[in-house]
């Protein structure tokens, strides 16, 4: 009541939301309306802010090692913000699956090198020629070669 009525007289912000986190059910927007708060009707489970085109969503989940029902920004799809946590993990698992697809472009290189170094040397080339040619070391020949057998 007090604090609602202080921020739509005396500090005018455009749109003010409250949360129970101890009752989830207990959440409210309200919009400035000629000096007053009008209720904003929830669409669906969430509360859409104009001011910032975005909309809150209660979402159940851990956040910062506690799980609960707690309220989330989402865009105006439904797509939830992520917090810096869920970003640093999104970002890590990004570069896992880079470090895994240049992995397998090594190893796929490496194999077509071998073949071809195989190849050569099934044509009747000798281990230099075959070196020559690449510019692999003959001890790489070599190795290939022995592994081939």
């Amino acid at each position: 009541g007090e604090k609602k009525d202080t921020y739509a007289t005396q500090v005018r912000v455009p749109e003010y939301f409250w949360y129970d986190p101890m009752n989830p059910e207990d959440w409210a927007g309200f919009r400035l309306q000629g000096g007053e708060y009008q209720a904003i009707a929830p669409e669906g489970d969430r509360l859409v802010s104009q001011s910032l085109g975005l909309s809150l969503t209660r979402w159940t989940g851990s956040f910062n090692g506690i799980e609960a029902t707690w309220l989330r920004w989402a865009d105006l799809r439904g797509n939830l913000l992520l917090t810096a946590e869920e970003q640093e993990r999104q970002r890590a698992d990004q570069e896992h699956q880079r470090a895994d697809q240049e992995r397998q472009r090594a190893e796929s290189a490496e194999l077509q090198v071998q073949q071809i170094v195989r190849n050569l040397l099934q044509s009747g080339m000798t281990a230099e020629q075959v070196a020559a040619a690449t510019g692999l070391s003959s001890e790489q020949i070599d190795q290939w070669r022995t592994t081939q057998n």
